[in-house]
């Protein structure tokens, strides 16, 4: 027979699972209430970040400061928008944190660890993941810029052969968006949401600025300020263009270098710790040899 306390801690925990099932689906209906009452409840450079509920953060786990601006800013370069990518960021950071640390915990025990080390591994295990995963979104954020900075010359001078037929610029665009995606397949749905932006509504000057934040690779900027000069004051771009061309080709033969340059310092390195070892093995393994016998023939 249970007795009364066991009883009422039975209670107090189904009113618990109650109170948290009411809270629940309380909060799913205020989750569905907002999204009738804003169909754009993007933040920043106004990506749609998709459907799909997510769990408020607790407010000892949210992004501030510096943190949070850097991550704002790493997930921007590597093409993650939108109001809640932050927070879907820290949840998978927070995840992957107690996996690693779970996992690490459970593996010690498993061999039968001293349990210090069992607690130093868990936390080092713990923080090496909470820290890598910025480490990995500064990967990404890198991986993109180098994807759309080698992407950038082929799609100019897709503009400038465009341009150069005698279509408008606000044509080339669509046309990019529309036929030219397999051509530029980095850059055309960046175009494509420029677009959509633009039918939606908005004005050039504030269509490209938000192109500009998407792309987030250096000269986007003052590209944007030259389709703007260009719509609105008649500029010539072909020029202009031919000369971005140019530049981001240069960029390109500079990364080539800096790549060829990393790989030479790394076989270096590689040698050092790998070859020149077994190197002074072999040079200095007779000589040392021959000293040692001399020396030993000597003391008998």
């Amino acid at each position: 027979m249970l007795s009364a306390a066991s009883l009422l801690l039975f209670a107090l925990a189904g009113a618990s699972l109650a109170l948290v099932g009411s809270g629940v689906r309380l909060l799913l209906a205020d989750h569905r209430l907002r999204d009738r009452l804003s169909n754009d409840r993007n933040r920043g450079v106004g990506v749609r970040p998709g459907g799909g509920f997510m769990i408020p953060l607790p407010r000892l786990f949210l992004a501030r400061g510096r943190d949070r601006s850097e991550i704002e800013r790493d997930l921007r370069d590597a093409g993650h928008f939108g109001g809640v990518a932050i927070d879907r960021f820290v949840w998978l950071r927070l995840a992957a944190t107690a996996g690693c640390a779970l996992a690490a915990y459970l593996a010690l025990r498993a061999l039968g660890a001293r349990p210090f080390l069992v607690f130093l591994m868990t936390f080092i295990a713990a923080g090496a993941a909470y820290l890598g995963s910025k480490y990995v979104l500064k990967m990404q954020a890198s991986k993109r810029e180098r994807r759309l900075t080698a992407e950038f010359p082929f799609l100019l001078d897709l503009m400038l052969m465009m341009l150069e037929s005698g279509i408008s610029l606000d044509q080339c665009f669509r046309s990019i968006a529309r036929d030219e995606r397999v051509a530029v397949p980095h850059h055309g749905p960046l175009v494509a949401l420029l677009i959509e932006d633009i039918d939606r509504g908005q004005d050039y000057h504030t269509a490209l600025d938000r192109w500009a934040a998407r792309v987030a690779v250096s000269g986007s900027k003052e590209l944007a300020t030259l389709f703007r000069q260009s719509l609105f004051q008649g500029m010539e771009l072909a020029p202009a263009l031919r000369e971005f061309i140019i530049e981001f080709s240069q960029r390109r033969v500079a990364r080539a270098r800096e790549a060829i340059g990393k790989i030479t310092v790394r076989m270096v390195v590689l040698m050092l710790i790998f070859f020149m070892p077994a190197l002074f093995v072999v040079l200095a393994g007779p000589p040392v040899a021959a000293i040692l016998d001399t020396l030993r023939s000597t003391v008998r």
